[in-house]
């Protein structure tokens, strides 16, 4: 019985997860759970998992008297601890953001495995996680693919091969700055997130998701590509130097990639449909960087290195919340994000401070850009 604590539980991931570790309650158990603001939805959790911990970003009282057996903590420090609790098996990390940073490497530094859903741990805190890479198992679909075929076969390396969907519009017409907020949100294959669902539009998640490749694998930048693949169900590609191109499939639904973390290193079946090739319809298409400049702009800040992947992460989130909101149009997103990056300073990342700190400093610089304080 594997003991799993759940960072992110009322999410999309976090709620594939638990969806997972129900149809195989003999071999895990949702030992501790952690939740932000959703506070009805991580109630039935508690009370259809039974976890020992849980915790949230404050503290709420109701959640003490209603269950009185559950031991609650609350704020960062609180997600350390739940993060190094001595009998947990697999910390799963599918908090958005940079929220959960600290808890992955205080997890990473007491030696505990670390399944990773959330990519801007990599992206911005990638220095700070190198050491810790063996204790990571990728639950992105995209990394988790090129995980599995690299597990077997390490070496003669020509390129990984991200596939990206391409979101709403890899058919639309060209202009996309006055596409609507329904339009961005309206992605033909994934449920997702609103933040994750804007970066499949513009393609940012493709962007941040290189830098993840590069730093998880150890590759150049030159050694990843991106290429179009509307239907989702080849995940990635390796292709070796004698010219064998190895893939992995399967439905696009992230339990499949759940489901291979938990059970790592066997492979269980959890009930979920199979894939037979003549169900297949396999379609690709080069990716048209003027029209999604997101994936240049990230290739661009791994390459000028230091902390401009922090500030790349950083830029995109805030330009997204202002989309969000209705302050600025969809053209406008890669357009922040560049400006940016041209007026931001680097610094070493030596430290998790040093990140949270070019993220605050970042985040300025784009509200300044708008005129907007606060």
């Amino acid at each position: 019985m594997k003991n799993i604590a759940l960072f992110g539980s009322t999410g999309y991931i976090g709620r594939s997860v638990l969806d997972v570790i129900a149809r195989q309650p003999d071999e895990f158990r949702a030992y501790a759970l952690v939740a932000g603001s959703q506070h009805q939805k991580f109630k039935q959790q508690i009370e259809w998992f039974k976890p020992e911990y849980a915790a949230l970003p404050i503290e709420v009282p109701e959640f003490r008297k209603q269950f009185p057996e559950v031991r609650f903590f609350h704020n960062e420090e609180g997600y350390e601890q739940i993060a190094s609790l001595p009998a947990v098996d697999l910390v799963v990390m599918a908090i958005p953001g940079l929220a959960g940073l600290r808890a992955t490497m205080h997890a990473l530094e007491c030696g505990k495995m670390v399944a990773l859903a959330t990519k801007e741990i990599i992206v911005s805190g990638g220095p700070l996680i190198k050491k810790h890479l063996k204790q990571i198992l990728p639950l992105d679909s995209e990394h988790n693919a090129i995980f599995q075929i690299l597990r077997s076969e390490n070496s003669c390396i020509e390129q990984i091969i991200l596939t990206a969907s391409g979101g709403p519009f890899i058919d639309s017409p060209e202009d996309l700055s006055n596409v609507s907020l329904e339009q961005v949100l309206k992605h033909p294959v994934w449920k997702m997130g609103r933040k994750i669902t804007v970066d499949s539009a513009t393609l940012m998640n493709k962007g941040l998701e290189l830098i993840e490749a590069c730093r998880l694998f150890g590759l150049e930048k030159n050694q990843v590509s991106v290429v179009m693949h509307p239907e989702a169900i080849v995940h990635g590609f390796v292709l070796f130097t004698d010219g064998f191109l190895k893939g992995v499939l399967s439905l696009p639904d992230m339990r499949y990639s759940i489901a291979y973390c938990l059970n790592y290193p066997q492979r269980q079946s959890v009930g979920l449909p199979l894939l037979h090739p003549v169900e297949m319809k396999l379609t690709f298409r080069p990716l048209d960087e003027r029209r999604f400049p997101c994936v240049a702009l990230a290739r661009n800040a791994l390459e000028s290195g230091d902390s401009y992947p922090v500030a790349l992460n950083a830029a995109d989130d805030e330009a997204v919340k202002f989309f969000l909101d209705g302050k600025i149009n969809f053209g406008r997103i890669p357009t922040l994000v560049e400006q940016a990056l041209n007026l931001h300073s680097p610094v070493p990342i030596r430290t998790i401070d040093d990140v949270f700190e070019v993220d605050r400093s970042t985040r300025i610089i784009v509200r300044d850009m708008l005129g907007i304080t606060g």
